[in-house]
């Protein structure tokens, strides 16, 4: 049987890869190196910059509307009338400009040929026109378009902008979840070597007869729950180590290390301040507010079409030719000069619901703005708050792992002189692991919080010194 051939613009389904987690010799990267990668590969981010040349092409055509247009018409043909064959060719070349005052100029140059009974006719007709509009299409409104494009350009760039800083704390976020991932398979290593340390110490207090043999079953049940609890933590990270890879479009059999530390020193946030960086610069609101700006432009020209249309109108032309049968004002000249006026009267509500519609519009955009911004305002706070919520847990976390690992040494010099219970121990051990998931978890929180207010104040760009190449 024939079978069919793969279409070009198909993308081959990849064979599953051999292992299904990262592996291989590990890849060290940093926060700031990872940002890079992810600005030169992150498909999201290229599918923006691909959207832009489509974007900035918009504009170059809406800014060309000044600009004179040339076309030229031509046809022959050949026929037959009554048993007499004639070729006929005509070529009509045209140029035609609007001005910014809204006069609408055009010159045009026609040329017939006719060939019949060996003899040939020619004639040649030059036009001249020109229209300048007295109330409707008159004056700046001609000039909305090019105002409105580029506004939607700003807007344009705005996006560009969001995206990639939606991007770049997403990779940020990412990062410090492998980074959390790694850190919870150190401390899941360290629990487990205590664990065992513990079951050392109880079978040479069993050898000196100081302990039952039946108590150590509880410290060989925690050895167990600790390698659950490290295989755990191993999966946790190569999921993250997936996610990341995602973002960075790296192949997924990269075995990925983040090299970089957690530091967490406080960061004091001024609130007004952020509140008015993000006023500033919050992409949402400004394009918002462009948004309104471009809604009285449509408003504006809405109600231009409702006037009446009176314009002025010049043509001048003249005709040359050797047909009988074109006009007598051969080789002359003619020159009209005057005015025209088109009235609506009844029936045509065109005008009116432009007028309707750019209103309507124009108040919804405005009450777009409003929500906007005082959704922002209050994300802002928001994100102030958190921030200085997630400190204050953050060292509430790190004065609970504190007491949690002073408890714990208290409870093994009890053992010791067997003035604590195995069980204790053990209990003891758990509350300090537990202690370090949440100092970790807090720490994680307080940087991710910091990060989500840069973004919040539209200053993820800046933080990271991203300068587009828009």
């Amino acid at each position: 049987m024939v079978q069919p051939l793969p279409s070009p613009y198909s993308s081959p389904i990849p064979p599953p890869p051999s292992q299904p987690v990262p592996g291989g010799a590990p890849i060290t990267i940093g926060l700031t190196e990872a940002v890079a990668l992810g600005l030169r590969d992150n498909r999201t981010i290229k599918s923006a910059y691909l959207s832009r040349i489509t974007q900035k092409f918009d504009l170059f055509v809406a800014g060309t509307r000044f600009r004179p247009r040339i076309s030229i018409a031509a046809d022959v043909a050949t026929g037959r009338t009554g048993g007499v064959f004639s070729t006929t060719s005509n070529v009509s070349p045209q140029v035609t400009m609007l001005a910014p005052t809204g006069a609408f100029g055009g010159f045009s140059w026609t040329r017939n040929d006719r060939f019949q009974d060996g003899r040939r006719y020619t004639g040649e007709t030059s036009s001249l026109t020109l229209t300048q509009p007295l109330l409707r299409g008159a004056g700046a409104v001609n000039l909305a378009p090019i105002r409105r494009a580029r506004l939607q350009e700003r807007i344009n760039q705005l996006g560009l902008q969001n995206t990639v800083s939606n991007v770049v704390s997403s990779i940020v976020f990412s990062y410090r979840a492998l980074i959390q991932a790694q850190e919870q398979i150190r401390l899941a290593e360290l629990a487990l070597q205590r664990t065992k340390d513990l079951l050392a110490t109880n079978r040479a207090m069993i050898e000196a007869g100081r302990m039952a043999a039946a108590d150590i079953v509880q410290t060989e049940s925690g050895v167990a729950n600790q390698e659950v609890a490290l295989l755990q933590a191993g999966q946790a990270r190569a999921s993250a180590q997936l996610a990341l890879l995602q973002l960075l479009a790296l192949d997924p059999r990269t075995n990925i290390v983040a090299g970089d530390g957690i530091d967490t020193d406080h960061v004091a946030i001024d609130l007004d301040k952020a509140l008015e960086l993000g006023r500033a610069a919050r992409m949402d609101v400004l394009s918002s507010e462009l948004a309104v700006e471009q809604s009285r432009i449509s408003l504006s020209e809405a109600k231009n079409n409702r006037l009446w249309d009176l314009s002025a109108k010049g043509s001048l032309s003249r005709f040359q030719g050797n047909s009988a049968l074109q006009s007598p004002l051969d080789g002359k000249t003619d020159s009209r000069v005057g005015l025209t006026l088109s009235i609506p009267i009844w029936g045509d509500y065109g005008a009116k619901q432009g007028e309707i519609n750019a209103t309507i519009g124009l108040r919804q955009a405005e009450l777009n703005y409003q929500d906007t911004s005082q959704a922002a305002e209050s994300q802002i706070r928001d994100a102030v708050q958190s921030v200085e919520a997630s400190w204050l847990q953050l060292e509430a976390a790190r004065r609970a792992r504190s007491l949690a690992a002073r408890a714990l040494d208290i409870q093994r010099e009890k053992l010791k002189f067997g003035r604590a219970s195995n069980f204790e121990v053990l209990s003891f051990e758990a509350d300090l692991r537990a202690a370090d998931a949440q100092e970790l978890s807090a720490r994680i929180n307080y940087l991710n919080q910091l990060t989500s207010l840069d973004q919040q104040i539209g200053s993820t760009l800046d933080t990271w010194k991203i300068d587009l190449n828009d």
